[in-house]
């Protein structure tokens, strides 16, 4: 036992010092979650038991007993695990299925990829704020109002202004029973950063109806496909990401809708058009 404790004890100040350079990745088992120290076992590289401190957003989501991937940072009080996410096996084979179908539909119709009213909307497999798998079919049965943002963008007028619109309609959403069903969808496109601890947090941060409106992230090929279906444009420039953004309405049987240029939008007007397309079973 006490050469198994200091071997842990000289790993893990290894492991330290190493990620004083770069975080160094690392997939697990997360044994216990108490708040934000977590007891991991890891499964690679090392197959060793390593307790880790995490973010508030991780610490809000129940990850106990699952497996994870993610990357171990050094900290003053020992190890920080960041960019945690699931890594169920089941998990991975559905999400890669999906992008894969995904993908290929994307090289089929090469220039005329984009997506435009009265077309579906493509299919997803992503996990959402509170590491949940969540595909198309989830959201079907109600209208959803949808749009990409990433949670570091650094322009008042782009991301934040997106993320407080939808604040706002989720708000205007609420006033309204008839429209409780209605979902608000936000995908990521910087799922290398953000998280669903990091995007828990970032919906925590704005007071998000997060009963109804879902942060979504994933397979980054997925999702960069996803973007061309809808339009999204984006060039990484100076250590951030210039983007287009835009607000797209879809139907409660998956046709998208409209489509509404820019970050900010009358939530009252957003509110009224989703009512006018509720199905009769949900009005």
């Amino acid at each position: 036992m006490r050469t198994y404790i200091i071997c842990a004890a000289l790993w893990t100040m290894s492991i330290v010092g190493h990620a004083a350079e770069k975080p160094v990745r690392f997939e697990g088992q997360v044994l216990e979650q108490r708040g934000d120290t977590w007891t991991v076992k890891e499964i690679s590289p090392t197959e060793k038991t390593l307790t880790v401190k995490v973010g508030e957003g991780d610490a809000q989501i129940s990850w106990q007993g699952k497996r994870i991937k993610g990357e171990l940072h050094a900290a003053e009080a020992g190890l920080r695990a960041e960019a945690i996410f699931p890594a169920e096996a089941e998990e991975l084979r559905r999400v890669a299925e999906v992008s894969e179908a995904l993908h290929r539909e994307t090289v089929d119709k090469g220039r005329l990829v984009t997506r435009m009213p009265n077309d579906l909307m493509p299919d997803m497999a992503l996990w959402d704020q509170d590491a949940k798998l969540v595909f198309k079919r989830d959201f079907l049965g109600a209208p959803m109002a949808l749009n990409f943002i990433f949670t570091s963008c650094r322009s008042a007028k782009m991301c934040p202004a997106s993320t407080q619109s939808m604040k706002r309609l989720g708000d205007e959403l609420d006033k309204n029973p008839a429209l409780k069903s209605v979902h608000l969808l936000t995908i990521t496109f910087d799922p290398e950063t953000d998280s669903p601890g990091v995007l828990n947090f970032y919906a925590k941060g704005y007071g998000i109806n997060q009963a109804r409106h879902r942060f979504l992230t994933g397979d980054p090929a997925q999702i960069k496909d996803l973007m061309r279906h809808y339009g999204i444009l984006t060039v990484r420039d100076d250590g951030t990401i210039v983007h287009n953004t835009a607000l797209i309405l879809i139907s409660a049987e998956g046709r998208i809708l409209e489509r509404r240029e820019g970050a900010m939008f009358d939530a009252v007007d957003v509110a009224a058009t989703l009512q006018m397309y509720q199905l009769p079973s949900h009005k």
